[in-house]
């Protein structure tokens, strides 16, 4: 009786802990999905081609244990948040406004939209679009684009330090 007891605790431990795996890499690969950057022209019927690039096709980049990073930035400072976007075909004094998916800003991260000089990756002015209503999706945005190379590039800053204060009895 006690060796049945045995081993049905330890079946029932070893498809508990089978169960819960396969719950978490369901979890974490649903949530990891990033949409494509999106383009929005300044004036309906405006002529440009976008190109989706993944980071290993982005110019600017160095790789560091299989991982591909934007140039300027250490393994630790900055990583691409999904893909890139080259926009071309635009004339002279027309643009277009990005919208890049920022599914992890909430989750201890920030970020903007760079666009690659042909030397660095340059920080432009952007805009986080919070959810509200029924969106659910954080967007990184930028206004008035021409052609180029762009990315919204990420760094974790972690868990804010907080300052110790010790007691003192007042006097």
């Amino acid at each position: 009786m006690k060796k049945t007891g045995r081993l049905l605790g330890a079946t029932l431990l070893v498809v508990g802990l089978l169960a819960m795996s396969f719950t978490l890499a369901f979890a974490v690969g649903i949530s990891s999905e990033l949409s494509d950057p999106k383009v929005t022209p300044a004036f309906e019927g405006e002529d440009y081609k976008a190109q989706v690039l993944s980071p290993m096709y982005l110019p600017g980049t160095f790789e560091d244990g299989g991982l591909i990073y934007p140039t300027g930035f250490g393994p630790s400072e900055g990583q691409f948040s999904g893909s890139g976007i080259k926009i071309s075909g635009l004339k002279a004094g027309e643009t277009v406004s990005l919208t890049f998916d920022f599914k992890f800003y909430n989750y201890m991260w920030n970020g903007s939209v760079y666009k690659w000089s042909g030397t660095q990756w340059v920080k432009l002015a952007t805009k986080t679009v919070l959810p509200t209503g029924d969106e659910t999706m954080t967007w990184a945005t930028v206004s008035s684009v021409g052609n180029g190379t762009y990315a919204l590039i990420i760094g974790n800053y972690g868990v804010p330090e907080t300052e110790e204060v010790l007691f003192q009895e007042p006097g």
